[in-house]
């Protein structure tokens, strides 16, 4: 009898879509036992069908019902008079964690866009300390922050998160306003200089259409843009993303491909945005 032989990634790819599938029939169960009755069932089997298999790893019941929300008053906010299609739907709440607020991110996916919802963030001095990024397959993002004060000391006063959000729709919008540009950039200014240099490494096996770029580098305001802002700039294009920060460095990990599609597989190029990288991640003295 002959052996086929299967390979590593490609089993716990599909161990991984297994339990996300089986989190998806459970969570669908569950809403038809209490069914969201403001909420047309055609929206909500939308994002049954169309959210990625790592949303459904790890999303609970009360960010899935969050997230229906969200996405139900994007589509409401797009289809209003007048509105641009460029415009974000974004609402916050406390978090569990003392002194921490979650954001919650909706709009059409675009080129750079986690960059500058993050710039939005450092701009009002607010620091991520942990980030899930998804695309539906339809071409909604929905993103979801934890933010908190550089000292994580006191709540984030609903001013500074307004004022997020009105430079996030400035920075968005088409052409981007000059004010949310300048405020966007400014945390360069105020840095000091980075003690450790950052690690940068490519993984090709985890995924089979992707490229898991896990950066690890001391936190600062700002990080998070200045690293998706480089990626951004080398036409890198990041599907998903997990970002989360613990001792004081920042752990991400970037589920990414090149613009067309393809994996960045080539050696000569991971040495290229691993330097590249680097460079945007480290503060001079």
């Amino acid at each position: 009898m002959s052996k086929v032989a299967v390979a590593p990634e490609a089993c716990a790819a599909a161990n991984d879509s297994l339990l996300a599938s089986e989190r998806r029939e459970w969570h669908r169960a569950r809403l038809l036992e209490q069914p969201l009755t403001w909420l047309a069932p055609d929206e909500v089997e939308m994002h049954f069908r169309l959210m990625p298999d790592r949303y459904w790893e790890r999303v609970t019941a009360a960010d899935l019902k969050w997230g229906l929300e969200t996405v139900h008053g994007f589509l409401k906010l797009v289809a209003a008079p007048h509105q641009p299609a460029t415009a974000p739907y974004i609402e916050w709440r406390a978090d569990l964690e003392p002194n921490r607020t979650r954001v919650m991110l909706c709009t059409w996916d675009r080129h750079g866009l986690l960059a500058k919802a993050s710039a939005a963030f450092s701009a009002v001095r607010l620091n991520i300390v942990q980030a899930e990024v998804h695309t539906r397959a339809d071409h909604i993002v929905l993103d979801t922050f934890q933010v908190e004060e550089p000292d994580g000391r006191r709540e984030i006063p609903a001013e500074r998160l307004q004022e997020m959000s009105f430079l996030l729709e400035g920075a968005l919008s088409e052409p981007p306003r000059f004010a949310s540009v300048w405020a966007c950039s400014r945390h360069k200014f105020l840095q000091g200089p980075t003690r450790l240099r950052p690690q940068v490494t490519f993984d090709n096996e985890s995924l089979p259409r992707s490229t898991l770029i896990r950066v690890v580098a001391p936190d600062r305001l700002g990080l998070l843009f200045d690293l998706l802002q480089a990626l951004a700039d080398e036409g890198v294009a990041i599907a998903q993303a997990d970002i989360e920060t613990k001792s004081g460095l920042a752990q991400d990990v970037l589920e990414a491909t090149e613009a067309g599609g393809a994996k960045i597989a080539d050696a000569r190029r991971q040495v290229e945005l691993a330097a590249r990288i680097a460079a945007a991640l480290t503060v001079p003295e």
